[in-house]
């Protein structure tokens, strides 16, 4: 957690724009970003989930019918 501190310090005067916004966003939002840190959970599995659909429905719109959109997306754990 130390090096998040410094990380904060060292980059919010930092003379490139975007990293000091960055910098100073994220101590802004410093107890966001120390749960974010510190915690074991993770939302990576959905966030995974959400951008594949996403990704179907724009390859897919207007292209193909309900039945092969949703064949596309079934789960199929031994292929």
């Amino acid at each position: 957690m130390v090096l998040l501190y410094l990380f904060i310090e060292k980059y919010k005067l930092s003379e490139i724009q975007e990293l000091s916004r960055f910098a100073e966003g994220l101590e802004k939002d410093i107890e966001a970003v120390e749960n974010s840190v510190a915690s074991p959970l993770s939302n990576g599995f959905v966030e995974g989930t959400n951008n594949k659909l996403k990704m179907v429905k724009r390859t897919m719109y207007g292209r193909c019918s309900r039945q092969l959109l949703e064949a596309k997306l079934m789960y199929r754990p031994n292929v």
